[in-house]
């Protein structure tokens, strides 16, 4: 593994095993105000924040609320579920603390909003492990698009080819990779029909995080240089 200067992680699916509540979020909410949701309607949503999805559900159903309203709705029953149940990824402690000896900084990057990502970091004890957490909602932005990965490496102050990116997401890694971060994809079972794609664009490719201990040894940190 190359040396690295800054760590960039998503958190669904990545950090946190939490996919299960987007598979059907939208799902659930819609059939809460009665309304009955699209086949495949998760697919459509994926790689959008959660505001951009709230809009989608506004317009494209109909629904006689506006973007504040929908939201609230949508974001108490998010809040519940990382607040209290969100599980970490196996070996995530490890990982951070391997990385944080290594005085090697870290940001998040999510699609998910800032309120929840803490909630469920505080509960697991993790959140001091992160310099900054950057969310899609807060920049207006999604893991389509090069800005918020060229943001964190703006405010690690490293060259992307400096940046692992860990990820679990095809779209997610192809940007990264896009931009000239080095990447390395996180298995989680609903990529998993994508994990053939996925294994052939990143550069690394994780079970689970212990396998990255033993890279992580190899890795050194700007301020050991």
């Amino acid at each position: 593994m190359r040396r690295i200067q800054g760590a960039v992680f998503d958190v669904d699916g990545t950090l946190l095993d939490s996919m299960e509540i987007w598979e059907n979020l939208s799902e659930r909410y819609l059939e809460s105000m009665g309304v009955k949701p699209e086949p495949g309607l998760s697919r459509i949503l994926n790689t959008m924040s959660t505001r951009q999805g709230t809009q989608y559900l506004i317009e494209h159903y109909g629904l006689q609320l506006d973007i504040r309203q929908a939201m609230e709705g949508i974001n108490k029953m998010l809040y519940g579920f990382y607040s209290c149940e969100a599980p970490l990824k196996e070996g995530v402690p490890e990982c951070l603390e391997e990385l944080k000896r290594q005085k090697i900084p870290m940001i998040v990057v999510t699609s998910s909003d800032r309120v929840n990502v803490e909630a469920a970091f505080t509960r697991h004890g993790i959140l001091s492990y992160f310099q900054e957490i950057l969310t899609c909602s807060e920049m207006h932005t999604d893991k389509t698009k090069l800005d918020i990965f060229l943001e964190a490496a703006r405010r690690l102050q490293a060259a992307p080819a400096d940046i692992l990116v860990f990820e679990d997401v095809l779209h997610a890694l192809k940007t990264a990779g896009k931009a000239g971060f080095q990447t390395a994809a996180v298995y989680d079972r609903y990529s998993a029909g994508q994990e053939k794609e996925i294994r052939e664009t990143a550069d690394y490719y994780l079970k689970t995080f212990k396998e990255f201990s033993t890279c992580a040894a190899k890795c050194t940190a700007r301020a050991e240089q």
